[in-house]
């Protein structure tokens, strides 16, 4: 399966401005899939029920030194 992302302008920019490979940025995309999908569901939804966006923010902000590190190598 192949999955296409269009990235909004501002994330691009700053992606480019900090030089993360796009390698580096499909693994982090394809990590964050995956921990989402493992997730535990909840009680009365699927996983899939709600956004993963919310999910997202949570996993980033509880990872940002992670990310951080990861960007700039």
């Amino acid at each position: 399966m192949t999955l296409t992302i269009e990235l909004p302008d501002s994330l691009t920019q700053q992606f480019r401005a900090r030089r993360i490979p796009e390698k580096k940025i499909q693994s982090v995309a394809l990590a964050a899939l995956e921990i989402w999908l493992t997730q535990e569901e909840t009680t009365n939804a699927s996983r899939f029920a709600e956004s993963a966006a919310p999910f997202v923010r949570r996993l980033i902000a509880q990872n940002r030194v992670l990310f951080e590190t990861l960007a700039q190598r």
